[in-house]
């Protein structure tokens, strides 16, 4: 035998270290992270895992993949995952001057509503990881923690309850050190260019 050839042998036996994916983020200022999400969402059903989606920001009614997801998650096939979609009320679409978002720093930003409907957010990610979905996606709850519509301390409770082999993916502009240090994975967007507002069906 060779050098290289037992080199090779020595690499085979080796012990293999399975990766685990457990918390994903998708961070940054730029466009995609939510895109990003509706990609694994199409992979995971469509190879019969199950998923579920919460939106901190958004309304099925001003969100241009609400009809698709409503599709998805009624269809019914053989081999085909279930699909839970929650959309909480936090909506930020559609609400300030000419249809531009309300930005939570603003004057008068965060109304009370929006505090109920974060921590509503926060019950239907905690039932989607008590039910052991593969995937659970938690779209914006990192800002909406951020600017303290709900407390970290109870977002650290609701994550508790993950368990391999489920997936958490959260999206948002930033993420707290603790959370950065626990995540598998993190992606981030960087924007270099913007066409300016938001284009219905192909941004929002």
């Amino acid at each position: 035998m060779t050098q290289t050839d037992s080199s090779s042998a020595v690499k085979s036996d080796a012990p293999r270290q399975e990766n685990i994916e457990r918390i994903r983020l998708y961070l940054g200022t730029a466009c995609g992270k939510t895109t990003a999400t509706f990609g694994v969402i199409v992979r995971a059903i469509s190879t019969g895992k199950n998923a579920s989606i919460t939106f901190f920001d958004k309304l099925e009614e001003n969100s241009s993949e609400g009809k698709a997801l409503s599709v998805l998650s009624s269809h019914e096939e053989e081999g085909f995952g279930r699909l839970i979609v929650h959309y909480t009320g936090v909506n930020r679409i559609g609400t300030g001057p000419k249809g531009s978002f309300r930005f939570y720093s603003a004057p008068n930003g965060i109304l009370p509503e929006d505090k109920d409907a974060a921590r509503e957010g926060l019950r239907y990610l905690a039932e989607g990881l008590k039910r052991g979905d593969d995937i659970v996606i938690g779209d914006e709850l990192l800002d909406v923690a951020r600017v303290g519509l709900i407390d970290w301390e109870d977002v650290k409770a609701a994550f508790a309850l993950r368990k391999d082999p489920t997936v958490l993916i959260l999206t948002g502009r930033r993420a707290p050190d603790w959370l950065m240090k626990e995540a598998t994975t993190i992606s981030t967007t960087t924007q270099l260019k913007h066409h300016g507002r938001a284009i219905e069906g192909l941004d929002c």
